[in-house]
């Protein structure tokens, strides 16, 4: 129990009636000191949460998609032990370039940052780039989280995250173990 004890004073002077001490139990300021700690820790927050907007398509337009060449797109496709998977395309399909990436941000970041100047040559502003993400049943949400801050970092304004597999998806597929 904790509690306040204050000494008499000895004085030299007439004596007087002997004070009894002033006993303050102080149990109950503690626990309410104790109650108000842990009311503040609880609710505050100490971090926002941070959304990155996921831009989906509408429904009714899904089947009207715009027309991308195929010289304006990079895919990266996600796979199992952290590796990517990227290639490119001309639009005669003979110029067609595929890569294997460690999930290294630096060598990813130099890729995309090397593929916009290709596409800034070509076409004349490095917007146009079209970035297609897949991912194998075996890669980790880490590496869609990792390869979606990518795209943030680097400036690529049009990207998504697609579900169609394709024959280099299956070829890379079989190649690599990610089946």
């Amino acid at each position: 129990m904790a509690e306040m004890n204050t000494q008499e004073r000895s004085s030299k002077g007439p004596r007087r009636a002997p004070k009894s001490s002033t006993r303050v139990d102080l149990t109950a300021m503690v626990d309410l000191g104790f109650l108000l700690i842990t009311f503040f820790m609880l609710a505050s927050a100490f971090q926002k949460p941070k959304v990155m907007e996921v831009n989906k398509p509408v429904p009714e337009h899904h089947g009207c998609q715009d027309d991308i060449r195929v010289s304006k797109t990079f895919t990266l496709v996600a796979g199992k032990g952290d590796k990517v998977y990227c290639y490119t395309g001309a639009d005669d399909e003979t110029g067609l370039k595929v890569d294997s990436l460690t999930f290294s941000r630096q060598e990813l970041r130099e890729r995309i940052i090397q593929r916009q100047k290709e596409v800034k040559a070509q076409w004349g502003h490095q917007d146009e780039l079209f970035v297609s993400l897949k991912f194998f049943p075996k890669s980790k949400y880490r590496n869609m989280v990792d390869l979606l801050d990518e795209m943030e970092i680097c400036g690529v304004k049009r990207y998504a995250i697609v579900d169609e597999r394709n024959e280099m998806d299956g070829m890379i597929a079989a190649n690599s173990g990610n089946r």
